[in-house]
């Protein structure tokens, strides 16, 4: 394992600045009189260097994701709510996450987020977007950012403990109970969606957990027996009433040879005037309408 002294001079001082100065490549760029994409590639090249066995098990995008996450480039909460997932759920992910934060450490002492699963690297200051200018003293969450953060840590939780229903079982059901987070704060587990593919003949299953804390919603879905996505084709989640009345709520991360799928991301203020859940499979880029699908499920929130 290399370790960060042993970086070329050109990817430790990327990976340096951009940890440091919480400034988004674009600021760097201009800084190193370096075009923001090569400050990405650099900063990047240098977390695959520092544990190159554990990013051997990942990925392209799942490497990608987990580097920005670490090195606090996710401005989104839907974002991060998904990489978070993907260490939940993913032991070569948390494992290699875990790996590079014990380095980065050195670089930027209380500057990681938390790793799922894992012990936390530091206080998840990383919530600041990366277009948050130079560098200064962090101040107390705002509501909004402190319920993503609640939120983010009560899918951690539930990544361990949802369990698929059979075919068999209802179309969905409402299961109440609460949780309590990192922070020590009640959250409320409010619901679950048990998916069902349109065709019987289809092994698709999947589950969606409706997850509250205060005024603010998330969802966790998890499905299993899913066709591989490849090229231009990824899955996505609507809300559903009609095909002229849905909602796009996220893009899905990539399915592989597992056939599984987990992600995770924040509901709009509107979410309980939609009837239904649905997982899609898209070939457009901005689909502006849900595209063939393959699983749904009943929704019933309150407003």
């Amino acid at each position: 394992m290399s370790s960060i002294d042993e970086l070329p001079p050109d990817q430790r001082a990327a990976l340096s600045l951009v940890l440091r100065q919480r400034k988004g490549y674009e600021d760097l760029a201009q800084l190193l009189k370096i075009s923001p994409q090569a400050v990405h590639d650099r900063a990047h090249a240098a977390l695959a260097v520092l544990a190159p066995a554990q990013a051997r098990g990942l990925d392209a995008a799942e490497r990608e994701q987990i580097g920005e996450y670490l090195l606090g480039r996710q401005s989104d909460a839907g974002a991060r709510l998904r990489t978070r997932t993907l260490l939940s759920s993913s032991p070569a992910a948390a494992a290699w996450a875990r790996s590079l934060a014990a380095q980065l450490e050195t670089l930027a002492p209380g500057a990681l987020p938390e790793i799922p699963g894992g012990e936390p690297a530091a206080p998840a200051s990383a919530e600041e977007p990366a277009n948050a200018g130079p560098a200064r003293e962090h101040p107390r969450p705002s509501s909004r950012v402190g319920g993503a953060l609640l939120l983010a840590a009560i899918v951690a939780v539930v990544v361990v403990v949802v369990v698929f229903v059979s075919k068999g079982g209802s179309s969905s059901h409402r299961k109440t109970g609460t949780t309590t987070t990192a922070s020590g704060t009640q959250a409320k587990v409010e619901g679950r969606v048990t998916l069902h593919p349109p065709s019987p003949a289809s092994p698709a299953m999947g589950t969606v957990q409706i997850l509250s804390e205060g005024s603010k919603r998330a969802f966790f879905i998890q499905a299993e027996h899913l066709a591989q996505t490849s090229g231009r084709t990824f899955y996505a989640i609507w809300l559903y009433n009609s095909p002229t009345s849905a909602l796009a709520l996220s893009k899905a991360p990539a399915v592989g040879p597992s056939h599984k799928l987990a992600g995770a991301a924040l509901l709009p203020g509107n979410a309980a005037s939609y009837r239904e859940i649905l997982l899609t499979r898209e070939t457009s880029t901005r689909p502006s309408r849900p595209g063939p699908i393959v699983l749904r499920g009943a929704l019933n929130l309150s407003g």
